[in-house]
């Protein structure tokens, strides 16, 4: 996507097992400068993983995270992770779903991720209070949406594809409605946009593709979008921007030349760097932030193992 305080009422309809306690290999400090010269961000790093065969975060909240991890058939299964523990969840009522994951985690305890059937097509779902309910899909013409994040007020974006355009589009959801479809300016099939979290403002980020086949991160505020490039200064050679904290935060990941995976944070203009300098890590992708400026993801080992992490500012 920690028990938060309304999570405990309802999580045991959800909890179908719980496995030992993750590794807490907190290390020191981590540090990377950004290219302006600014303050650098400074985070301590831990790892969240339950010794499967890969698991990543997707989602924070006040007392709770909330990710997938992969099993030894290779199905992926989502998880809370609260107070040392993992708790797999399940979305109550799906009785078709091979693999599940959570993808987002808000305040009041409201869940939202995906699963998939048999025939490989993702079906998005929220859950809150123990109640589930798919989220289906725009139209007729769209298939496999995906739902990403959500903010305080139930607010959902992800996004879906349009079998009649041949592209992605991004959308938000409230209350069992679509209520917008997002298509950044420029975007094109078959990747087209796609939208990837939201504040309590209701500022949406995601990535979209032009038509040179370049990845472009975006945010759109008060209705209007603006194209987030990390800087060529970090080497980058595509943008994916993943999350915006209700502090106004946007946090993500990007590609360098290299072929190599850093996480980024922008914030007043400027962009940093972020790298997880646990033991082993080679590779860093930032799936979501908070107020506080907790940042969530996962990184690569050496073999391409995927372990999530938790970033706290170091203060």
């Amino acid at each position: 996507m920690v028990v938060r305080r309304v999570l405990g009422a309802w999580v045991a309809t959800i909890a179908i097992g719980c496995s030992e306690a993750p590794h807490g290999d907190t290390t020191d400090r981590a540090s990377d400068e950004s290219a302006s010269g600014l303050a650098a961000s400074t985070f301590v790093f831990t790892r969240i993983d339950d010794g499967t065969f890969g698991s990543e975060v997707n989602g924070i909240g006040p007392n709770a995270l909330a990710g997938d991890f992969t099993d030894s058939s290779g199905a992926s299964h989502g998880f809370l992770w609260a107070g040392g523990r993992f708790r797999t969840v399940v979305p109550p009522g799906v009785d078709r779903a091979v693999s599940s994951q959570v993808n987002g985690i808000n305040a009041g305890g409201q869940l939202v991720g995906n699963w998939q059937d048999a025939d490989g097509h993702n079906h998005p779902y929220f859950l809150g209070k123990g109640a589930s309910t798919n989220l289906g899909a725009p139209d007729a013409h769209s298939v496999d949406a995906h739902a990403q994040s959500l903010n305080a007020q139930g607010q959902v974006v992800g996004f879906y594809e349009d079998t009649l355009a041949n592209t992605h589009h991004g959308f938000i959801w409230k209350d069992g409605a679509f209520t917008a479809k997002l298509d950044a300016p420029g975007s094109v099939g078959p990747h087209g946009t796609s939208a990837e979290g939201i504040n309590g403002s209701g500022d949406v980020v995601g990535t979209f593709v032009d038509s040179s086949g370049a990845r472009h991160g975006f945010l759109l505020s008060k209705g209007v979008y603006t194209t987030l490039d990390v800087p060529p200064s970090f080497s980058a050679t595509f943008t994916a921007a993943q999350q915006i904290s209700d502090a106004g935060q946007i946090a993500g990941f990007y590609l360098d030349k290299s072929s190599a995976l850093h996480g980024f944070l922008l914030q007043q203009g400027s962009y940093t760097s972020i790298d997880v300098n646990l033991s082993g890590a080679n590779g860093t992708q930032i799936y979501s932030i908070d107020a506080q400026g907790q940042i969530v993801g996962a990184y690569l080992d050496s073999s391409g193992g995927s372990h999530g992490f938790v970033g706290r500012p170091a203060r």
